[in-house]
């Protein structure tokens, strides 16, 4: 069956055909602006909604299953950068580590994690040796993210936990009563030609390696600048309980490089390196 109309002849199928396509063409014109807005809200909601998820995705994919390469689905492309200098260290020295998100709150464009990570020290991480230790540290990092990608965050990490566990402060730490007049601070400063800095590197950790082994020992600190000449400048503070506590740790040290057949004296003039020493107290 057909209809004709002015001459031309349609089939029924066309004729609805067309019909139903204009039909269409002028629903999306009128609907498209409704859509459009409908569509903006959904998304403004939704990226509110789904930070929690894009910071325990990030967590999974990145942290846990080191997967970087994703990383751009998570954070922002001019905060890549800063985000691996922050974690990749700490991955690298603890190729095992997993995290566990404990609590996660959020708030505007921030969320919040609080979390532990269970590791084993497998390389060197931070000038300290590897030590084969399992550990768990807990923490909490504070994220900012905006259009679904984190662009800021910072971590704060129970240190005391990580340093005690490490054997890097002793384990009776916390039961010593330690009083801060009493502290004293041996401070070594040397200048080092480039050629033999990692030389003196390899002395230097062996050195506070075993120190921290000794009785009386707080911490220690490793500072460093350029010097002149392409010249390294070095310097170390140790921290130690008491006077007598220092006197012992230098029988002690002593007593080891005697063992190993070390002599300090011969050792920086071949490397012609310099060094001055002295020992500080607190002032208060």
């Amino acid at each position: 069956m057909s209809i004709k109309t002015y001459g031309i002849t349609y089939k029924n199928k066309t004729a609805n055909m067309r019909i139903n396509f204009v039909a269409l063409f002028l629903l999306s014109i009128f609907t498209k602006p409704l859509y459009a807005q409908i569509q903006h809200k959904t998304d403004k909601i939704m990226v509110n909604r789904s930070n929690k998820d894009v910071v325990k995705r990030m967590y999974q994919i990145i942290l846990n299953q080191k997967e970087f390469e994703m990383i751009s689905q998570f954070v922002d492309s001019n905060y890549i950068e800063t985000f691996n200098s922050s974690n990749k260290p700490l991955m690298h020295a603890f190729p095992d580590i997993q995290f566990t998100i404990q609590e996660i709150f959020e708030e505007d464009n921030k969320v919040i994690t609080l979390y532990n990570w269970t590791g084993t020290h497998l390389n060197k991480y931070q000038d300290i040796p590897a030590t084969n230790k399992k550990i768990t540290v807990e923490g909490m990092s504070i994220y900012e993210l905006e259009n679904g990608k984190i662009f800021n965050s910072s971590a704060r990490p129970d240190k005391l936990s990580f340093f005690l566990q490490l054997g890097i402060v002793p384990a009776d730490f916390m039961h010593r009563k330690v009083l801060k007049e009493d502290l004293v601070y041996f401070v070594d400063e040397f200048e080092i030609p480039q050629q033999s800095y990692e030389q003196f590197k390899e002395r230097l950790d062996y050195n506070r390696k075993f120190i921290k082994k000794l009785n009386g020992f707080v911490q220690d600190q490793v500072i460093k600048k350029n010097g002149e000449a392409n010249n390294v400048i070095i310097m170390t503070i140790a921290i130690w309980e008491n006077e007598q506590s220092l006197t012992n740790a230098k029988k002690a040290v002593q007593a080891e490089y005697k063992r190993i057949n070390f002599n300090p004296t011969v050792f920086n003039e071949k490397l012609n390196i310099k060094m001055k020493r002295d020992t500080y107290f607190s002032l208060d």
